[in-house]
């Protein structure tokens, strides 16, 4: 009897989870895939309708975690993946009305190089000062976690802290580095810590021991697709369905254990029999599904925060801009007259093979916290767009092309002590044979994450098969 799974998820975990099993079964399956909405990608979507690339969620995968480069190579799709602009390096923060280089060598939030730090203007010269205090100050002591934030400020202090380390650290995980997990977000500064008194003389060692430091990834640390990632999720979409079931605007009631393996209950009340089912969505839905589960395992996936996010995309004409777009875009530190927390010119940072005649931008909007943010229209939205845009960047013209893209409950937020939560998910999941957990919310949001846990729970369901 031909064997049938259920993914429950249409985002690239669930994609690629159900593209791996089909590659990987020893034998046909008869694989459904369920998706709530009424398109495949989750946060990832992608607007090529003005001639360019404005990308609603993520916009690049890290080249040093090979899962998201591989997979595109394997669907066809390596001779599109580009790298950033060599012509263009670093950002800006905006802080106080004015645009300032990002201080050279600050990693993970430590700063290694001092003389960057010594000339910028972001902070002042007591600022700076109290920055040295980090080689004087006794190790700080904790049980296993602490917040990022508070490491950091202890460290260095608070303006160093909200102006450089806050802005760089919070846009990868749009959260709030005094709530955020040391152990999952830097990991690296736990281990600096426990080795030395001084972060920075400890960063400083550790780079220093790196006599041959690996030579540069052509392209740059992250990489893209010239026609965007949307087209990951074109290619995903395309060869799922040539061999799977695809059910759009199908939300899932619940999930139901049964005496031949699970039964995937619709909100239209159509069942779907399964002997394995891969649960690829976020983790507050995750916890809604798994009827069979005792209340204190949902609870562990209900409790998981998420931050609201938003992206406005725009293009405009270039003499709209009276400054250059010499880097890649800009963060804005919390406390600032603009509400937007970041911005990207879009041809500044990536290296398209093409030329065009517009200035596609994209801003960002949402902070850990920010409850009222999708409340708002679309109008009113566009309208803090243009005034921050006048105030960040001195542009009063009105774009000649613009859309929001909003992403409720977009970013799992990895507060002190999630490690030892998702490790109890885990656990809790491989009670039930057949059954795989996966997504964002373990212990990582980047796109290679997703894959990687995706190719993980597929390749352990086949191993399952053919073992039993």
């Amino acid at each position: 009897m031909t064997r049938r799974v259920v993914v429950v998820g249409g985002g690239i975990s669930g994609l690629a989870a159900a593209y791996r099993l089909l590659q990987e079964s020893p034998e046909p399956i008869e694989l459904v895939l369920v998706e709530a909405s009424e398109r495949l990608g989750g946060v990832i979507q992608t607007d090529r309708s003005q001639g360019v690339v404005l990308e609603g969620g993520p916009d690049s995968f890290l080249r040093r975690k090979p899962e998201a480069l591989q997979l595109s190579e394997e669907l066809g799709l390596g001779a599109e993946v580009i790298g950033t602009n060599p012509d263009v390096r670093g950002a800006y923060i905006f802080h106080n009305g004015r645009f300032h280089d990002i201080p050279d060598g600050v990693q993970a939030g430590v700063p290694i190089r001092l003389e960057g730090l010594f000339k910028t203007e972001l902070l002042n010269q007591s600022e700076k000062f109290r920055l040295m205090a980090d080689l004087a100050l006794p190790r700080l002591t904790f049980d296993e976690d602490i917040a990022l934030g508070r490491l950091l400020r202890y460290r260095f202090g608070d303006a160093y802290v909200d102006r450089i380390a806050a802005p760089m650290m919070s846009g990868i995980y749009a959260g709030d580095i005094d709530l955020l997990s040391c152990a999952v977000t830097a990991p690296q500064l736990l281990k600096l810590q426990q080795r030395g008194r001084s972060l920075i003389q400890e960063a400083q060692k550790e780079a220093a021991r790196a006599a041959r430091p690996a030579p540069a990834a052509p392209g740059g640390m992250f990489a893209t697709l010239a026609r965007g990632l949307g087209s990951l999720v074109d290619a995903l979409e395309s060869r799922v369905r040539s061999q799977a079931r695809v059910l759009l605007g199908s939300p899932v009631e619940k999930v139901a254990r049964t005496e031949g393996g699970y039964a995937v209950v619709l909100a239209n009340q159509e069942t779907l029999e399964a002997a394995d089912v891969i649960v690829a969505v976020p983790a507050y839905q995750a916890a809604r599904m798994l009827a069979f589960w005792d209340d204190a395992e949902r609870a562990l996936l209900a409790e998981i925060p998420y931050a609201d996010l938003a992206v406005i995309g725009a293009v405009y004409q270039p003499t709209a801009f009276n400054r250059p777009l010499n880097k890649t875009g800009f963060l804005v530190p919390r406390n600032q007259v603009a509400e937007m927390t970041a911005g990207t010119w879009v041809r500044s940072k990536w290296n398209y093979p093409d030329t065009v005649d517009v200035v596609p931008v994209r801003a960002f909007y949402g902070r850990a916290g920010d409850v009222s943010l999708l409340t708002k229209a679309d109008d009113a939205m566009m309208s803090q767009f243009r005034q921050d845009m006048g105030y960040i960047m001195g542009v009063t013209d009105a774009p000649q092309y613009q859309r929001v893209f909003r992403i409720p409950q977009a970013m799992p937020q990895y507060l002190v002590g999630h490690q030892r939560r998702a490790a109890a998910i885990r656990e809790a999941a491989q009670r039930w044979p057949g059954l795989r957990v996966i997504g964002s919310y373990f212990d990582g949001v980047g796109i290679p994450d997703c894959i990687r846990h995706a190719n993980q729970a597929a390749s352990e369901l086949v191993r399952s098969w053919r073992s039993g």
